[in-house]
Formats: structure tokens, C-alpha cells, sequence
């Protein structure tokens, strides 16, 4: 139930099969989708659950053989990662589990450096890989900047 701007109450309802009358809809408002991976760009709205697409259990699952390997890598201490955990430091952001912001800003610190593609790639893919399953930062937006 909800109240429009002259003070009435508004009740949402829909018919039900087989029932006598109406029966109410509690229907939650709409909550906003951000996360760490979020970058919203000038003029851009927040996202909400009404914008974004209805993941179901089977987009949420991997198979028992993806999971064990995934359990398998432990990422070292790399130079990527050490070099990437000091300017992250200096930049005053947080180095793991780092934002899809933080990620992207990094390979662009990397491409200012005129380090070869093939280098960044490998830098930035050692950085994902130390980062907590299921808290990687999305790779696209970066992979764009070195498409430049």
C-alpha cells in the first residue's frame, strides 16, 4: 500500500484464479545495483533492480570440476602485485579485493609508463588472478583503454 500526492491510499491488487476479490501485491520498491564493479560515467543514473537482468541459482553455479580448480590456485606474491599494492598505497586505494575503478585506473598508470601491450596484459591478468574468487574486477573496461 502506498499514498499518491493528494494524500490517497493506492493499493496495489491482481486477480487471483479460482479466488473470490483481489489479493494484495507486496512488491518491494526497486534497490540500487552497485558494487565494487560499478563506474558510473557523468549524467549516468544509479543502477537499480528494475534496470538489471534476473539472475537465476543457474547463473549463480559452476560445476564441481571448475570449482575444484578454482580452489587449486593460490596466487604468489608476484611483482605485478607488489607494484600494484604500492600504488594503490600511494593512491589511497584499496589493493584487494581492488574495485573494477581501481583495476582500470591501474592499467591506465601502466599505459602511461609506454609499456608494451603484451606486458600490461600479463600484469593486469597476474592482478586479477591474486584477487578473491568471486571478486575479480571486470577486465572490459581496461581491455578498451588498451584498444586506444
Amino acid at each position: 500500500m502506498s499514498v499518491d500526492a493528494v494524500g490517497e491510499e493506492i493499493i496495489d491488487a491482481e486477480l487471483v484464479e479460482g479466488g473470490e476479490g483481489l489479493a494484495l501485491v507486496d512488491e518491494p520498491a526497486p534497490r540500487l545495483l552497485v558494487d565494487q564493479h560499478t563506474i558510473l560515467h557523468p549524467g549516468q543514473e544509479l543502477p537499480t533492480t528494475a534496470d538489471g537482468p534476473r539472475y537465476t541459482d543457474i547463473d549463480l553455479r559452476v560445476s564441481p570440476e571448475t570449482s575444484a580448480l578454482l580452489k587449486k590456485l593460490d596466487p604468489d606474491e608476484t611483482g605485478p602485485m607488489k607494484a600494484f599494492r604500492k600504488w594503490c598505497g600511494e593512491q589511497g586505494r584499496v589493493p584487494k579485493p581492488c574495485t573494477t575503478a581501481t583495476f582500470t585506473e591501474y592499467s591506465r598508470h601502466l599505459m602511461s609508463k609506454n609499456l608494451k601491450v603484451s606486458t600490461i596484459k600479463n600484469y593486469m591478468s597476474l592482478i586479477r588472478r591474486a584477487m578473491p574468487v568471486g571478486k575479480k574486477p571486470d577486465g572490459s573496461e581496461y581491455l578498451q583503454l588498451l584498444a586506444l
